[in-house]
């Protein structure tokens, strides 16, 4: 009799109701790097005309014309309809290959992609990704004290100044492919 009340109790357990609720599996976080990975070519930037309106305000300032002005700045920044062109890959196991250059490393924290180049340089663009565009966002504070306004020429670094007033960030946009 005890064996047929076990295997009865067990019966109704294996047969219980299967709407029970189960605990929900933990989704793990995903990758933030993941994204990135891939292949992602320049589309353009949004400094570019700022920088050029920037140097055209003061040169005519300084008592230029405007088409003076504008073949002085022709020469310096080069054609600004020019297509630049930079292909970035961001690679599985850590680096990234801008154009065939050295690889470099980098790590994903938070909205920020931490860069450590192969000659030992370290550097952090601010950057935000969706599956088919990615935008990387240069802070000009930092970018001037690496390329300029360290640099003995004061003419050259107040030239930088002027260009680069009143903008913080530059942010170059890339598309997947």
């Amino acid at each position: 009799m005890r064996v047929l009340f076990m295997l009865t109790v067990l019966f109704v357990l294996a047969c219980g109701d299967d709407d029970m609720p189960t605990a929900p599996t933990p989704t793990p976080e995903p990758d933030p790097a993941a994204k990135l990975i891939g292949t992602w070519r320049y589309t353009g930037n949004d400094f570019d005309a700022k920088l050029a309106a920037n140097l055209r305000e003061y040169l005519v300032g300084e008592g230029l014309t405007a088409s003076q002005a504008d073949m002085v700045i022709a020469d310096m920044l080069g054609d600004t309809t020019e297509t630049f062109s930079v292909t970035l890959n961001f690679r599985t196991d850590g680096t990234v290959v801008a154009d065939n250059g050295p690889p470099d490393r980098f790590q994903v924290s938070g909205n920020q992609i931490n860069i450590t180049t192969s000659d030992g340089e370290a550097f952090s663009v601010g950057y935000t990704v969706t599956d088919t565009t990615l935008s990387l966002q240069f802070p000009v504070a930092a970018l001037l004290a690496t390329v300029g306004l360290e640099t003995e020429d004061e003419e050259e670094a107040e030239l930088l100044r002027i260009m680069f007033k009143d903008i913080e960030v530059m942010t170059m946009y890339f598309s997947k492919g």
